[in-house]
């Protein structure tokens, strides 16, 4: 689906928020995230086990029509899908010097249709993995969110050197311990982003 299509999937309820400039975090909005997780397909799937603990599998994944498609071996993350249908899905990257990351929480479901399968257009998702995977599942968001940075240049940050070295000068040859600027820390946690369903309802 193309990006500047007017599906309700793709717009975002409100402008997209200033940056936050005092903890150096942008929230993507809804669109963005939306353009984002399109313009990828590799995404960490998060789930909750059969025994109660939490998971995470790296895994391909497909966007048609507003949910999400992945591709499974029979095994305990089936299994555990079907019993806990709930999951969370990360994806991340780093685009025109941005560091930015994008979590979409929603529902789990395995497509049981060959009318279903076909529609969704899995068949043509390529997995890295080299397992079989003849297993289709579809995630249907309700919630998403983002949020990016600046790549901080490492060139930049200040090196201090060791006390012992301020004492006895620069000479050729002398002992010094180079140590890397603790970053400015602004507040004690990240602010909270709110989430946002896909589709703009709030």
């Amino acid at each position: 689906m193309a990006n500047d299509d007017p599906n309700p999937y793709f717009r975002d309820a409100a402008p997209a928020p200033e940056p936050d400039e005092s903890a150096g975090v942008e929230e993507i909005g809804t669109a963005g995230c939306w353009r984002l997780v399109e313009a990828h397909s590799l995404g960490r799937l998060a789930i909750q086990t059969l025994d109660g603990h939490p998971d995470v599998f790296p895994l391909n994944y497909l966007v048609h029509e507003g949910n999400l498609y992945m591709r499974s071996a029979p095994g305990s993350k089936l299994r555990s899908l079907i019993a806990h249908p709930q999951v969370a899905l990360e994806v991340d990257g780093m685009d025109d010097g941005f560091y930015w990351s994008v979590v979409m929480k929603g529902t789990a479901t395995r497509l049981n249709t060959d009318a279903a399968i076909e529609a969704s257009g899995i068949l043509d998702l390529v997995s890295s993995s080299p397992t079989a995977k003849h297993n289709y599942v579809r995630l249907v968001p309700e919630t998403i969110t983002g949020r990016r940075f600046a790549v901080r240049d490492q060139n930049s940050e200040t090196m201090e050197h060791h006390p012992a070295t301020a004492q006895h000068g620069n000479a050729a040859g002398a002992h010094t311990m180079p140590r890397i600027r603790t970053p400015h820390r602004t507040a004690d946690k990240p602010q909270p982003i709110p989430h946002l369903r896909p589709w703009g309802n709030g």
